[in-house]
């Protein structure tokens, strides 16, 4: 597949002058928050799950955790639960900013099975990952579903102050499959990976190793992120840990979870930064990866979305989920919502006035990170590049210029293939050369960019 050159890291590019790589902050949408709780089932809307847009039919859905949190117990499944489990809502939209939730019939609630819960796994289940898998060839696996599984038993056992699950036999990381999102079975042979994992997760597929590979903190001993591959999304390999705080992140820091996406050929985590000893708040940065296994943190660790303002619903932590959604030139952010820090060792108890909710955060298309020069011009060269179609597109910002060279292997440009100058804003803008492209068409060469005043964020060959 021919992705298009993103500037994460730092892997195609040879040289810069009077250019820097800068991260760029999404844009809050005015009718934030889009999803929160609003019946008696779902008092709170936490995006610990996946939104997807359904490559058939164009159809938004979201997987997110919700539940009674009432003191005590309730009736679920007609069996007596925690009132504050977490069960699996469900949502769908047109245009990814105003959601329906249907009445599916499927799971009781105090006697009620009108609502919009999906009846998955067997009682409590955590960090939702879904993946819409086009390539199997079962219709009845077409998505499939990775989470953690707990409370299996009827033993209830009191931790910081409030009644959880005791461990029951069963738990740990489940899969289940549906032919439409809505409708599930969970595989036989659960738990798959028998470890839990207090968090988000994320199922991904990746082509290059012809694997899944999920994410999450199953086996990292704490809040750091671990990895597992399977070749059928049922025997996964044994768990290890990938990404941590390391000596240059402030003391205390931990990761509360990195759900992730593939997005042109790379790993990009949405990493959720938790200052436990701080502020006990958590926000999101980027990291990335080639393989996702090795991992490198994006620019200067800067925050990508920040929290929202004081007292609002988003002002303890804000984290962005897995899978996210590219609609024409943007690209659709989801996140989660809490008001207040996180309850831990600094603080103990936390009044909140909000309920959890759900946001929509919108970038420019390739929009995480540009090369960036101001008045002063600069230039970048790429390493070595295969030319693999007629045209070199590139999606940039320029108010005085953008000039592409086609170089050799030494930097030196060849004949007829400096582009004309750019001065626009356009996510995809075709370079003009005096030269056809097609010409070189299999060759290896670089390309030097020369930028004033301009940000590029990505080019790519069609």
């Amino acid at each position: 597949m021919n992705h298009r050159h993103l500037f994460l890291d730092l892997h195609d590019i040879t040289s810069m002058e009077h250019v820097h790589r800068r991260v760029h902050t999404p844009r809050r949408h005015p009718e934030n928050p889009i999803l929160q709780g609003e019946n008696d089932w779902e008092r709170f809307a936490s995006l610990y799950g996946t939104v997807l847009r359904d490559p058939q039919d164009g159809t938004f859905k979201m997987w997110y955790l919700t539940g009674p949190q009432k003191d005590g117990f309730v009736q679920i499944r007609g069996r007596r639960a925690l009132g504050n489990c977490t069960l699996l809502g469900y949502a769908e939209s047109h245009d990814g900013v105003r959601w329906h939730k249907p009445v599916l019939n499927q799971v009781d609630v105090a006697g009620s099975t009108a609502n919009n819960l999906i009846d998955v796994g067997r009682s409590n289940c955590e960090g939702f990952a879904v993946l819409c898998d086009e390539r199997d060839p079962d219709p009845q696996r077409r998505y499939k579903g990775f989470y953690w599984e707990h409370g299996g038993t009827d033993t209830f056992v009191e931790h910081e102050g409030r009644l959880i699950w005791g461990q029951g036999e069963g738990d740990g990381m489940w899969m289940s499959f549906s032919p439409d999102g809505i409708h599930w079975d969970n595989c036989a042979e659960n738990p798959v990976i028998p470890l839990g994992s207090d968090t988000t997760q994320s199922l991904v597929w990746d082509e290059t190793i012809a694997s899944y590979v999920a994410f999450g903190r199953m086996g990292a001993n704490g809040r750091r992120v671990a990895r597992a591959t399977s070749r059928d999304a049922v025997h996964f390999d044994e768990p290890t840990m990938v990404f941590d705080a390391d000596q240059w992140d402030e003391e205390g820091t931990q990761f509360y979870g990195m759900p992730l996406s593939l997005y042109e050929g790379m790993y990009l985590g949405m990493v959720w930064v938790y200052r436990e000893g701080v502020d006990g708040r958590i926000d999101t940065s980027l990291a990335c990866s080639r393989d996702g296994i090795d991992w490198q943190r994006v620019g200067d660790r800067e925050t990508f979305l920040g929290l929202g303002e004081r007292g609002s619903w988003e002002d303890g932590m804000v984290r962005i989920s897995q899978h996210f959604v590219v609609v024409d030139d943007e690209i659709y952010l989801y996140y989660g919502g809490v008001e207040g820090p996180h309850t831990g060792r600094k603080f103990a108890q936390v009044k909140r006035t909000h309920s959890s909710a759900i946001g929509l955060a919108t970038l420019r298309r390739d929009g995480f990170v540009s090369l960036e020069a101001n008045d002063q011009p600069g230039a970048m060269l790429t390493k070595p590049i295969v030319v693999t179609g007629d045209h070199l597109h590139v999606n940039a910002a320029s108010h005085g210029y953008l000039i592409a060279e086609v170089t050799d292997d030494t930097g030196a440009a060849l004949p007829g293939y400096t582009s004309l100058p750019m001065v626009k804003d356009r996510t995809d803008a075709a370079l003009r050369f005096d030269r056809p492209l097609a010409a070189l068409q299999g060759h290896t060469v670089r390309l030097r960019f020369h930028l004033k005043r301009a940000n590029l964020f990505s080019y790519w060959f069609t």
